[in-house]
């Protein structure tokens, strides 16, 4: 079976405070077949660093911003995680046109953010069109592997100390709008139908 493609104003003093899924018996009984399988029938697919949630957190993690008194607030050591978000992913064949693709992401952690550990599951079939024409489709989804952002409290001098999105402390929205901008984003958002097309001369 060919294997399919795998899924990259004053100043502001900070502190931390604290697609579509198979019916349940349809993916009890595919389940059922996997276990079924033989050890030879499980290969592993993939192992890969990192995610679009992570490419996510990534992108602002060389931002900063300058207090009213001249400090500069980097966000790195925020936003940097000790280690990325590592995904192993597995493929039992139940059979040669047939497979279930599975897996698990272990998540990341930073000072500001978590992504949470997610399961990964997924279906692939070969359709046949001719002795040399395949179409193989796959479908994958997550499940778990939540994005979340922490706040900051800020104190802004005269008016008080509010709980702020880190990133957005220096700007000029006020502190309870910025919190809508936190990172808050699904796993199940990365979830992907692939369709290859292979003709053999």
């Amino acid at each position: 079976m060919t294997e399919p493609a795998s899924p990259r104003q004053g100043r502001t003093a900070l502190r931390p405070t604290s697609r579509s899924r198979l019916p349940q018996g349809a993916l009890f009984a595919l389940l059922l077949q996997a276990s079924a399988a033989t050890a030879s029938d499980t290969h592993l697919l993939d192992i890969y660093a990192g995610s679009a949630r992570s490419d996510q957190v990534s992108a602002v993690k060389w931002d900063s911003y300058e207090l009213a008194d001249g400090e500069v607030v980097q966000f790195y050591d925020w936003y940097a995680p000790a280690i990325p978000d590592l995904t192993v992913l597995m493929l039992t064949q139940l059979s040669d046109d047939f497979g279930i693709i599975w897996g698990v992401s272990f998540g990341e952690r930073g000072e500001k953010y978590r992504i949470d550990p997610a399961l990964h599951l997924g279906l692939t079939w070969r359709l046949r069109l001719s002795e040399a024409a395949t179409l193989t489709t796959s479908v994958h989804t997550l499940i778990g592997g939540r994005l979340r952002e922490s706040s900051c409290s800020a104190d802004y001098g005269i008016f008080g100390v509010s709980e702020v999105n880190c990133r957005l402390a220096a700007s000029l929205l006020p502190p309870e709008e910025t919190l809508s901008y936190k990172f808050d984003t699904p796993g199940w958002k990365e979830s992907r139908v692939t369709i290859r097309f292979e003709y053999r001369f």
